[in-house]
């Protein structure tokens, strides 16, 4: 069979001279070297046993295949090349038309050539039936070369695919196990809704019946159905299939347990039923697992010394997907062993020093690292899945080397050390051990990586407390202005959602915002604000009175200093600064006439968009309504102006606010300070709702993986997971159509 790698000499852009399949017709010593290998003479007798046995033939029985890519290797540029390539695919057209006289072995040659001209990038648009007939040949050779070209030229041929169905069924059932290997390589490698209709059932009784089956056949078995069941999940009753999984996990084969491994993964990974479907095979992965983490695996497959390290994450993440509910007593306390064995004694699995060998090489030391922090990160997750129930000692161990992981020099592993220590802090009482690394943290979030400071703000956001929340915030809030776009919205969502849960009173949170709009106000979206003055106006259970009236009256002032006296603000902040002084302006201190009051907001207007305008209009509105006598003067000639606005909104609202003018007790109920919000708005931040789903789990659905991922970063896009607050909502009146919901 050809090897993968010459699949990327298809779609090349520039000419160079591909590598031949053999030897044969290179000029150059090495070219004859090689070809003097591939001659039937250099065939150890026992090797050439064997492929007679297999019906394979010696490539000196292609001659025309050999002189083909010679003669390709040999062509000086491109237009040379797709000369001979047009001269040879016009000749086994030509071959293909005649079929009596076209036995298996040209079939066979020919469909080597198609395949060739295949991976250099030509289309091949015929030779499909031809391919399909060696499928069912009886000779491996032609075989082979039959369903290897199924796989490159049919992968979306549906009605051709259709053909080759009996071939597969009758060489999976002929006992002749490469046979059977090739056509369940042929499934895999294509996959798609037809074979999943008529094979899936085929192969699962292939490894559900066959108890002699090899372990060759039984990995290439659990891969396919891997493959199918991804395509089509309701071929699969967990009744049937967990009994014969669970006998699988006590295989010996150490591939077998690799390929079922995945398989099960797969079948929690796409969540079609309900967890506990599958809680009998727990105490088989648990045993496997014990297994390896002693040192049960043979030498070939461990990796830098590392036994097993795919089967061993594969396991790991198999019990994470499982709730600590359904585990007994005695599976908890394996898993608590096993996890304390990976956690406090990592050295066993690696390589001991030998003395008179040579050190070993960086890259050596590299993947044999890579391999034990891969298996060592996957027990912490599942550590962190079990919480609470783990052994004190083994939380202890981990957050020790989750600290190391931090300040390790390599970016991956901080990255991974820090987006595991968030998932931990999820867990409150964790926060006790990673309390320590606070500071750490904090340095984290200077680095120049920023998928490093997204992480380290989502540790930061996790540990943040009402014991640390100043620190924090005031932390992150230096941040702020030096940060860069990417992060900046983020860290303003977080920093208000912190704020506004730690801090001892509200008007430390209306500080909060307020520096925020100072530092990066274009980050500021109008989620925040609309935050701000649900806070500020109150909740039905939430401040006294008086509180509320200290916080109403702060929050006015803030509002007034900046409006007052900064000339070029940015607009959310003319928005909110707007609505708090119309709100919330008779709360100011005495010595702010009404006049200047008026001022502050109306020196923005001219260069503000129509939505602040209209926010400006009302709040001047609702001035006038507290102070009639000082503000008419300046207040109706505005409003008689934009009666001709060309702007609709403005216009409407102004011709409205005019004809309530003419009924004092009908304005004043309109313009009437706005009620309290209800509690349920205080419970249901809508802030919140902008977040990313943030659990300590890392066994997720891949309808949840594929969900998070159409955002980047902690948050998901505005207007994703939960409507925007909207005027005249109940729970968002503070919204664009305007301050009191006047709309």
């Amino acid at each position: 069979a050809l090897p993968p790698a010459a699949l990327v000499l298809r779609g090349r852009q520039a000419y160079a001279p591909p590598v031949a399949l053999c030897a044969a017709g290179q000029r150059t010593p090495r070219g004859r070297e090689a070809a003097r290998r591939s001659s039937g003479d250099e065939v150890h007798p026992a090797a050439r046993r064997g492929q007679e046995a297999l019906g394979i033939e010696s490539p000196s029985h292609m001659k025309g295949l050999q002189v083909f890519i010679a003669d390709i290797r040999n062509c000086v540029n491109k237009e040379q090349e797709e000369k001979r390539v047009d001269k040879e695919l016009a000749k086994i057209r030509q071959k293909f038309t005649n079929t009596k006289s076209c036995s298996g072995y040209d079939k066979k040659k020919y469909v080597w050539k198609l395949l060739y001209a295949y991976m250099l990038g030509y289309d091949v648009d015929f030779g499909h039936i031809q391919a399909v007939e060696l499928c069912s040949s009886t000779k491996f050779s032609e075989k082979t070369a039959g369903y290897l070209a199924v796989s490159l030229l049919l992968a979306d041929n549906t009605e051709i695919l259709r053909l080759i169905v009996n071939s597969i069924k009758n060489d999976m059932s002929s006992g002749n196990e490469h046979a059977a290997a090739l056509a369940l390589n042929t499934v895999a490698n294509i996959g798609g809704s037809e074979f999943a209709d008529n094979l899936f059932t085929d192969i699962g009784k292939m490894l559900l019946n066959n108890m002699q089956l090899s372990p060759y056949l039984k990995r290439k078995a659990c891969i396919c159905l891997l493959r199918l069941y991804r395509r089509d999940h309701d071929s699969l009753q967990p009744d049937v299939w967990k009994q014969r999984l669970t006998a699988l996990f006590h295989d010996r084969d150490i591939g077998v347990l690799t390929s079922v491994s995945g398989f099960m993964l797969g079948i929690l990974e796409q969540g079609k039923f309900p967890i506990q479907m599958w809680t009998d095979i727990v105490p088989a992965v648990g045993q496997c697992l014990q297994s390896l983490v002693q040192g049960d695996c043979p030498e070939h497959y461990e990796y830098y010394h590392v036994p097993a390290p795919w089967l061993q994450t594969k396991l790991l993440r198999i019990l994470q997907f499982f709730p600590i509910a359904v585990f007994s007593p005695d599976i908890l306390q394996r898993i608590n062993a096993i996890l304390h064995t990976i956690l406090t004694k990592p050295m066993p699995q690696r390589a001991p020093s030998v003395v008179g060998k040579k050190r070993a090489k960086p890259d050596d030391r590299n993947n044999r690292w890579n391999a034990e922090h891969s298996i060592l990160f996957e027990a912490m997750n599942l550590m962190i899945e079990i919480g609470e129930r783990c052994d004190p000692d083994t939380i202890r161990t981990s957050a020790g080397l989750l600290g190391n992981f931090v300040s390790s020099p390599d970016p991956n592993i901080r990255y991974l050390g820090l987006e595991t220590m968030a998932r931990l802090a999820i867990i409150p009482s964790m926060h006790e051990y990673l309390e320590r690394y606070k500071n750490l943290i904090m340095e984290k979030m200077r680095e120049p990586d920023v998928s490093i400071r997204r992480q380290a703000l989502n540790l930061l956001y996790a540990l943040c407390r009402p014991e640390n929340w100043q620190v924090i915030v005031d932390e992150l809030l230096d941040i702020l202005g030096q940060s860069d776009t990417l992060l900046q919205e983020e860290l303003v969502l977080k920093i208000a959602i912190l704020a506004e849960r730690n801090a001892p009173n509200f008007t430390w949170y209306v500080d909060v915002v307020f520096r925020m709009l100072e530092s990066a106000p274009d980050s500021v979206s109008d989620e925040v604000w609309f935050r701000v003055v649900q806070v500020v106006t109150g909740f039905e259970e939430g401040l006294s009175e008086q509180e509320k009236t200290r916080l109403q009256g702060h929050a006015a002032s803030k509002a007034y200093q900046n409006l007052a006296n900064k000339k070029m603000l940015h607009e959310t902040m003319v928005k909110l600064g707007a609505y708090l002084i119309g709100e919330f302006g008779h709360l100011l201190p005495q010595n702010v006439p009404a006049k200047a009051k008026f001022d502050a907001i109306y020196r923005h207007y001219p260069r503000v968009s129509s939505n602040s305008k209209a926010i400006i209009l009302l709040a001047c509105a609702k001035l006038l309504n507290s102070n009639p006598d000082a503000l008419k003067a300046g207040v109706m000639p505005m409003l008689e102006d934009l009666q001709e606005s060309h702007d609709v909104e403005l216009q409407q609202r102004t011709c409205e606010l005019l004809q309530m003018q003419r009924n004092e007790e009908f304005l004043d109920h309109v313009l009437f300070t706005m009620p309290v919000y209800a509690e349920s708005v205080q419970q249901n931040n809508p802030l919140m709702q902008r977040l990313k789903f943030q659990s300590k789990s890392r066994a997720h659905t891949r309808a949840h993986l594929e969900e998070a991922a159409k955002s980047e970063g902690g948050m998901l896009k505005s207007g994703r997971g939960s409507k925007s607050p909207r005027a005249g909502d109940d729970s968002n009146r503070a919204a664009s159509d305007g301050p009191g919901g006047f709309g």
